[in-house]
């Protein structure tokens, strides 16, 4: 079932239609989003309809609402309030505005938390954490999801048909709960309960674990507790933490599901989606996402300070959520206004081409949507706050004229920006399990570094990006795709299936690269026992039979580590950066050394730092190395064949271009230097309607798009 967004002849109405012949429910746009969070509850119906009459002079044409109101729409058990949000609707529905619903189960009722103490989190087992706060309960507590069912099913019945409402938002911020372990008893039951599910028996649970190691094999799952801290200084069992984050993904993966089958169940619609979070251990990207969810939303909120490992970072966020759910686009949920804080101003306030950038810069990886928050805010009460687009009076905050500015150019070229999605020639395989092995195994302090640094490399050379996940990298009609797969902190990347439609995918003329730290070990945590990478050697060649962190120069007594090219891919010299990690390469079979250690260290000197296997049309390059300075993006630019596209060099670091699909380019300087950019030609600026020359001296934080 596939759910569009249709310009109808009012300029701001946002229509609804349904195919039934679809397959899929992820919404397809015309219109761009642009609004904020709202509070109705908070207020009469004068003071939102006031807040409304100041969103429509900033164009707004969509609102979230109720993403935490349950205890407002269930004030006692079974006892419902939907006259204030229908209401609400309505008049939204009369401005041709529209809704994203929340189901608000991240902040249940005092009549819930406050009665029943045994539903409430145990961060330490035996103490339940306080009711009033968010997040309270348990998601595995069947108390808790019986009352979120019946809650989400019968707002669904209420507002399924209501015109204003366009989609769900399923709780709110979850990922914040993948790291937190709770101790109550039915997340202990539930613990044991998935550990016989995935491991059947004691004695395959010894096996994969290798229990045998302190001989400390098992033999009933009640002997295994969730990781806590222990006697040498909370040190924990690598295996457990990591068994323990598949755990509680899993718990809210089953709890999202449970929330769209109520809302499915009751008729709803509507798309539905969530607003996750930029964190290391995201689950956007997870295989099983798209059983819970049809599009995805993603909270962040930026620093007005120069954080350039900030921007590293949320680019490679939103390619990954972008590439999600393969709808192409997601929306910006939650984002920064005014000043950042809650009770206390975390941040300082930006200037209005910093703003300008801040919310240009999503859409140009492709956001179809944007959301402040928030739009009216708390004044007291569980958490007043700073952040918002109106004042405690309702009125507009000074800088509202820079959101109104937003709006015009949003409403001007906003459907270019959603009709033509970003053009993705490189997919990069990445996804919760790969990420969390490496979470847990860090191997070195920097090694998660390479991955922002990959991203950012492509950003810099203009290469649009996908992500995909080891489930669809196993499909060679969807690696066939892009002119380049990159295998990057693929820690876990275990079993012959992903090598093997890798290997189909270079003899057919496609290119691989490979970085360090991937196929180390087994998903359960096991080290490789036949070298790491060896699942690969069929790609490769080779296998690496240890590692070693040599340090840096930023080190006391110890200096880079230095890797010559041949002049085959890339020429010239490289220091080895992330802590100096090196790789041990041991070659097999007839291999082209592309780079080789240069090292006072006689075990590393000589050693390949870079190697070259040509399978059928293709080839595959793997690193034993990541460098420190920028021959990456010389080897990115030789890989994916970047000689076509609007750039005529690479950019300078801490500025980002996107490609879309019509040939045009988005440019974003994130810092507050000017840029010196070089395109292949003069291009016209969509955003400002000025001619680009080809050597061009961006200001601070401008932003352009090219054609």
């Amino acid at each position: 079932m596939r759910l569009a967004f249709l310009k109808s002849t009012t300029p701001l109405a946002l229509a609804l239609v349904v195919s039934q012949a679809a397959a899929q429910n992820i919404p397809k746009q015309e219109a761009f989003l642009y609004g904020a969070s709202t509070y109705p509850e908070l207020l009469n119906r004068e003071q939102w309809n006031s807040m409304l009459d100041e969103f429509q002079k900033a164009k707004f044409n969509t609102v979230r609402v109720a993403d935490g109101s349950w205890g407002n729409l269930e004030p006692a058990p079974g006892q419902y309030n939907f006259g204030w949000l229908r209401q609400y609707l309505d008049d939204l529905n009369s401005r041709y505005m529209k809704a994203v619903l929340g189901t608000g189960s991240f902040v249940a009722p005092q009549w819930l938390t406050g009665r029943n103490r045994e539903i409430l989190v145990q961060l330490q087992p035996g103490y339940a954490g306080p009711p009033m706060s968010r997040k309270a309960a348990c998601i595995n507590n069947p108390k808790y999801r019986d009352a979120v069912r019946r809650f989400v099913t019968t707002l669904a019945k209420e507002f399924k048909d209501h015109p204003a409402v366009i989609g769900w938002q399923l709780d709110n911020e979850v990922e914040y709960r993948t790291p937190n372990t709770c101790y109550c008893d039915a997340c202990e039951r539930s613990w044991r309960a998935w550990l016989e599910r995935t491991y059947g028996s004691p004695a395959n649970f010894n096996e994969r674990w290798k229990l045998e190691s302190w001989g400390m094999r098992i033999t009933s799952f009640d002997e295994v507790p969730q990781p806590r801290k222990d006697v040498e200084d909370g040190i924990r069992l690598p295996a457990l933490t990591l068994a323990n984050l598949h755990f509680r993904r899993d718990c809210i993966l089953d709890f999202l599901v449970e929330q769209r089958e109520a809302i499915r169940g009751a008729g709803s619609k509507q798309w539905i989606t969530t607003d996750w979070n930029t964190i290391w251990t995201a689950l956007a990207d997870d295989p099983r996402v798209p059983e819970a969810l049809d599009a995805t939303g993603i909270n962040f909120y930026q620093p007005s300070a120069e954080l350039p490992d900030f921007w590293k970072m949320l680019g490679w966020q939103l390619d990954m959520h972008r590439s999600a759910h393969g709808w192409g686009h997601f929306v910006v949920t939650e984002t920064r206004t005014g000043v950042a804080g809650s009770t206390v101003m975390d941040d300082a306030f930006p200037g209005p081409a910093q703003f300008r950038m801040w919310m240009l810069q999503p859409a140009a990886f492709g956001a179809s949507g944007l959301l402040f928050w928030s739009g009216n805010r708390f004044r007291g009460g569980h958490w007043p706050h700073w952040g918002g687009l109106l004042d405690w009076t309702g009125q507009p905050e000074p800088d509202f004229p820079w959101v109104i500015e937003l709006g015009r150019i949003y409403e001007r070229l906003g459907e270019r920006m959603v009709k033509n999605l970003v053009r993705a020639t490189v997919a990069v395989v990445t996804d919760f399990d790969q990420r969390a092995a490496l979470d847990v195994y860090p191997h070195t302090p920097s090694s998660q570094s390479v991955m922002t640094d990959t991203f950012d490399a492509l950003h810099r050379l203009g290469i649009g990006a996908d992500c995909l996940n080891t489930r669809q990298a196993a499909d060679p009609a969807v690696l066939a795709k892009y002119s380049l797969i990159i295998l990057v902190l693929d820690t876990a990347l275990d079993g012959s299936t992903v090598p093997a439609a890798l290997k189909q995918y270079v003899e057919n003329g496609g290119e691989v690269l490979i970085t360090p730290f991937t196929a180390y070990q087994s998903w359960h945590g096991l080290f490789r026992g036949d070298g790491f990478g060896a699942n690969l050697a069929p790609l490769t060649n080779a296998v690496v039979r240890t590692a070693r962190r040599m340090g840096t120069s930023a080190e006391s007594g110890r200096s880079d580590q230095q890797v010559v090219w041949s002049g085959a891919v890339v020429t010239g010299m490289s220091p080895v950066g992330v802590d100096g990690y090196c790789e041990y390469l041991e070659t097999r079979g007839e291999v082209e050394t592309l780079a080789a250690f240069r090292s006072d260290v006689e075990i590393l000197n000589g050693r390949p730092a870079a190697i070259r296997n040509r399978l059928g049309k293709g080839q595959v390059v793997k690193l034993a190395f990541w460098p420190k300075d920028d021959s990456i993006l010389r080897l990115l630019t030789q890989l994916a064949h970047n000689s076509e596209g609007l750039l005529a060099a690479p950019l300078p670091p801490g500025v980002q271009a996107v490609p879309r699909t019509d040939g045009s380019l988005f440019v974003i300087n994130t810092t507050r230097q000017p840029a010196a950019i070089e395109m292949r030609k003069p291009v016209l600026d969509r955003l400002s309607r000025k001619t680009v020359t080809s050597k061009y001296l961006m200001d601070p934080y401008a932003v352009l798009w090219v054609e």
